[in-house]
């Protein structure tokens, strides 16, 4: 007798788009964070935060940034970067966060997971 096992199918999550204008610091994060906590209510999701337009990256906003990051894996989801604004290049690099918090190039790429 053999048997038969079917792999269960796979849903992808959920994707939310959020953007970031003006500087990402703490403000930005607090405005965030309530729609990340959200977007994992009906199960895990990918949050793309599209970062093109942030004008500049204080401490705060990388540390912000980060905790929206726990918030969304704890959940089973995850949050994507998009669009590698000068500030937050520099911050990723001055705090060794490159294989924390990848880029995305753009939205394709960060669904993908090609950063």
């Amino acid at each position: 007798m053999s048997l038969l096992t079917v792999p269960a199918p796979t849903i992808a999550p959920a994707a939310i788009d959020l953007e970031v204008t003006g500087p990402l610091d703490a403000a930005a994060v607090l405005r965030l964070r309530s729609h990340v906590i959200a977007a994992q209510q009906d199960g895990p999701a990918v949050v793309l935060i599209d970062v093109t337009a942030a004008e500049r990256v204080t401490a705060a906003g990388i540390a912000g940034l980060l905790e929206l990051l726990r918030i969304a894996r704890v959940a089973g989801g995850d949050l994507r970067v998009i669009g590698d604004s000068a500030g937050l290049a520099t911050a990723r690099a001055a705090l060794q966060l490159t294989t924390i918090v990848a880029v995305y190039r753009g939205r394709a790429h960060a669904l993908a997971g090609l950063a």
